[in-house]
């Protein structure tokens, strides 16, 4: 049980390691997106940086011949070794190996530390999500004046009208739900009117933008991968993204000077923000400033735009096909146990007597076996005469395994194909 268990957390934690490196490679290129692309929309900025996230936070993706997954894979991945053991004459049958406990139990324990993470990250992210909505369902409803206004920007936005509340002074307007959502804003913005619509459109355009879902997705994946730092940076940058996305959206359908919108994004950001998407986000709020006093930018996407977002999710998230997909790649059925079961069986193919063959040794010795296989089964019952033909038949190493190879001498082999 202990070893099944081990084998488990090996490859659970071996996939953790991959959603790390391709996640981090993914990253890279977002960035030089980010850094290239001039004057992207905000909306792009947070697209590109979002799918990241997703990325972190998905373990595996469908398998697509252009995704950046299968061009790492198909770069680095390389010729599959596998066991032998089945197929070979009892006489090179490699000896059984006992099983050491100490590996499993070191895997089980690594794996132990990172679900510890993981539902610390799970179990903080709910506590501040919980006490988020039980403050939201708490407050009071706003006047009728505010929440008609609510209800002419939705419509505005083409979104659902959401509840309007009013929280504590000291937390800054956020938005709560997904399919009925809240929006709670601070007492001082309901005697500023001017003020009150900015953060109402702010906090609509999150709404249109289902941000909630995509904290959710980061949530998900800073529990997953707590551990690699790269994960919080790209979160950051998304949180960034997002909020400048949302304010070029205030400003896109609101009747507010760019000024007036800055000093709110400051009054705002003294406040503290709620577990939730928040005008009150402190994340860079330097560039959002900037952003808001520099050239006006669109808040939507346009059709092309659209069309290289659908682009890069399939290059993004799409995974690395499998095997088969590559059937260039021959099988070297060759391994440190079958060159022991060799060597005890067949000393004398061990032509520099170092005390094992190397796979240039193993290719000499089938090669030769092939050549007097007549021989070999004259003396065989047929039982272990078929697993030797079988064995004959096994493709040892990659370029040794045509009738040409196997008639040259040992020391023609590549010397690529050395055990490892």
């Amino acid at each position: 049980m202990i070893f099944t268990v081990g084998a488990a957390a090996k490859i659970w934690l071996g996939t953790l390691a991959m959603m790390a490196a391709q996640g981090t490679l993914l990253a890279l290129v977002a960035l030089a997106l980010t850094r290239a692309g001039g004057r992207l929309r905000p909306a792009w900025h947070a697209a590109l940086w979002l799918v990241v996230i997703v990325k972190f936070a998905l373990p595996w993706g469908p398998g697509l011949r252009f995704s950046l997954s299968d061009l790492v894979a198909s770069l680095f991945s390389s010729a599959p070794v596998a066991e032998v053991t089945s197929n070979l004459p009892p006489a090179l049958q490699p000896p059984p190996t006992a099983p050491h406990v100490g590996p499993a139990l070191f895997w089980i324990a690594l794996a132990s530390i990172w679900a510890a993470g993981a539902v610390a990250v799970v179990i903080r992210a709910t506590i501040a999500h919980r006490r988020t909505v039980a403050a939201a369902h708490a407050a009071e409803l706003a006047p009728a004046g505010a929440r008609t206004l609510v209800a002419q920007l939705a419509a505005q936005l083409g979104v659902r009208t959401p509840a309007l509340r009013i929280g504590a002074p000291a937390i800054g307007p956020h938005v709560i739900g997904l399919l009925r959502a809240t929006i709670v804003v601070p007492p001082a913005l309901i005697s500023e009117p001017t003020l009150l619509r900015a953060a109402l459109l702010h906090e609509l355009a999150h709404v249109r933008r289902r941000d909630v879902l995509g904290r959710t997705i980061q949530v998900a994946a800073n529990a997953l991968l707590w551990f690699w730092p790269i994960v919080r940076l790209v979160g950051r940058r998304l949180d960034a993204a997002r909020e400048t996305a949302c304010d070029a959206w205030a400003l896109e359908a609101g009747e507010l000077a760019r000024p007036t919108y800055a000093r709110l994004l400051v009054r705002m950001a003294e406040l503290r923000a709620a577990a939730a998407p928040s005008l009150a986000a402190p994340a860079a709020l330097n560039a959002r400033v900037a952003a808001v006093l520099g050239p006006s930018s669109y808040a939507r996407t346009s059709r092309w735009q659209r069309a290289a977002l659908a682009g890069w999710i399939v290059l993004a998230l799409g995974g690395a096909r499998t095997a088969s997909a590559h059937p260039e790649r021959a099988a070297c059925k060759y391994t440190p146990q079958l060159a022991m079961s060799l060597y005890a069986s067949y000393p004398a193919a061990d032509l520099d007597g170092d005390g094992q063959l190397s796979r240039d040794e193993a290719c000499g010795l089938q090669a030769e076996l092939r050549r007097k296989e007549a021989e070999n089964k004259s003396h065989l019952d047929p039982a272990s005469e078929a697993e030797l033909e079988s064995f004959l038949e096994e493709p040892l190493c990659c370029n040794c395994d045509s009738a040409e190879a196997n008639s040259r001498p040992v020391a023609s082999c590549s010397k690529q194909l050395e055990p490892q």
